[in-house]
């Protein structure tokens, strides 16, 4: 497994629950020209807090 030959640990960042508990990262619960559409996330927003936890996990 290449994983297993790396130098340096690999760190699973898990944004699933948090994904999908936040409001903002449904636009469709806001937009009423475009029901269902589930596949855009609103900015800024939860693509922030992913950066922010990013950059948390890339220097602790």
């Amino acid at each position: 497994m290449v994983v297993r030959r790396l130098k340096n640990p690999v760190y699973w960042l898990d944004i699933a629950g948090l994904s999908q508990l936040r409001k903002d990262a449904h636009p469709s619960s806001y937009s009423g020209n475009h029901p269902g559409n589930d596949s855009h996330w609103c900015l800024p927003g939860l693509p922030d807090t992913w950066n922010i936890l990013f950059y948390v996990a890339l220097f602790s």
